[in-house]
């Protein structure tokens, strides 16, 4: 069972060439380094602040300089070169300290394959940079500062953005008049600091169903709103009144043919000064789907990401009575392809590794604070009381991603196991 709201092939690992010639350059640059120190001073340089005051540079192309030259070089170094100007200033530092020709030409050789790497697998530095990110199956946090780079012009040419985007998923179980008991959920989502860029901005704040995993409408056919007041007031938008900004966000829900509901933000007024936190919630049933489905093996919870944030936080509350669960995983990736994460073979997706990992809250939610949202506790425990659970009774799961890609998406993954 999948719960969306909103190139086929995994990411590879960088070619066996790329990798076995990256460890070559940055061995040989590393060793050419070694040398020239070793000719220079007979203590052992330790510190960037010790490389500095030897070559008389500053600290901080020391540092890059004494990162590549220590040994066990790995290829990664390669991103701590330095530019042409500062490897200028080291060649003439060294000879000015006394270093030998040879040495410096040993240095200059190996910056020279350096370049070579560059234009023969790359084309440019920061080409260079993100093969060496991914290297080793790209198993590694990739570069913040690029995704904040891609959120900043993300916003400019969308013309939106928001501090924090926000979703949490609740399960529960529920006792029938007959003596069965079934499961039931809620979605919460929502923005913190949302904001427009362009008064002429119409924006799809989320598009979601309830499907299976061949992507086949899957149980109630219509969500109910948590607040039903407001969504009557908003044309069936659930948004929720409590802890959302004073004057709500203008919008318009469509059903589309397929069933897929739309939320949009209409246009209006923009920057900071008109900036809004507003949250939807709504519950759907069954909360989960028999162990038995062959449909439905396991639980996918999709969260993704088309409006341009500082920060996605994605949390999921089970509670202590439901039927057992496998235990819980977590996938990040792209949607650019316009397939779901829930809906793809796992060999199809196009995984994106963003340093998102599960962190596990215990029971409660006191723990869960979100720091563009002080209020953010506050409002789960408030939805669960709306649905008569008690929150001490919840186990608590989150993943944070700062600057997720625009079009990609976070999912939770539990099996469905017999009982």
């Amino acid at each position: 069972m999948t719960v969306a709201r909103s190139g086929m092939v995994e990411q590879s690992s960088v070619s066996d060439g790329f990798a076995v010639a990256a460890l070559d350059v940055a061995r040989a640059l590393g060793a050419g380094l070694r040398e020239v120190v070793e000719q220079i001073s007979s203590d052992q340089v330790r510190t960037g602040p010790e490389f500095a005051s030897i070559f008389e540079i500053d600290d901080n192309l020391a540092w890059k300089l004494l990162s590549i030259a220590k040994p066990g070089t790995s290829p990664d170094v390669l991103q701590k070169v330095p530019g042409e100007s500062g490897m200028r200033t080291f060649f003439r530092a060294a000879q000015r300290k006394g270093a030998s020709d040879k040495s410096i030409a040993r240095v200059r050789a190996a910056m020279v394959a350096y370049q070579s790497l560059i234009d023969t697998h790359a084309g440019d530095r920061a080409g260079l940079d993100s093969l060496l990110s991914n290297l080793n199956g790209a198993e590694r946090t990739s570069d913040v500062g690029t995704r904040r780079a891609a959120f900043r012009a993300n916003s400019s040419l969308l013309g939106v953005q928001a501090d924090v985007q926000v979703s949490a998923y609740f399960f529960w179980p529920e006792q029938h008049a007959d003596g069965k008991t079934s499961s039931a959920m809620a979605i919460l989502r929502g923005y913190g600091g949302f904001r427009r860029l362009r008064s002429d901005v119409a924006w799809i704040l989320g598009r979601g169903r309830r499907t299976d995993h061949k992507g086949r409408a899957y149980g109630q056919a219509f969500p109910q709103p948590v607040d039903a007041e407001m969504a009557e007031l908003h044309g069936g938008v659930p948004l929720v009144r409590l802890f959302s900004s004073d004057k709500m966000p203008p919008v318009r829900r469509t059903i589309m043919p397929d069933g897929m509901a739309v939320d949009r933000l209409l246009p209006g007024p923009v920057g900071r000064q008109a900036s809004l936190t507003f949250f939807l919630a709504e519950t759907m049933r069954p909360g989960l789907a028999e162990a038995n489905d062959p449909d439905n093996p396991s639980l996918r919870l999709v969260t993704s990401t088309h409006t341009p944030c500082e920060q996605l936080v994605c949390d999921a509350f089970f509670h202590k009575d439901l039927p057992p669960l496998g235990a819980i995983s977590c996938v990040t990736g792209s949607e650019l392809g316009g397939v779901s994460l829930g809906h793809c073979d796992p060999c199809d997706r196009v995984k994106l590794y963003m340093g998102a990992e599960i962190e596990d809250h215990g029971q409660g939610v006191e723990t869960l604070h979100i720091d563009n949202l002080p209020r953010y506790p506050e409002l789960l425990g408030n939805m669960c009381r709306r649905q008569g659970i008690n929150p001490d009774d919840l186990r608590s799961y989150r993943v944070k991603v700062d600057y997720p890609p625009v079009a990609s998406a976070v999912m939770f993954e539990r099996a469905m196991l017999a009982h």
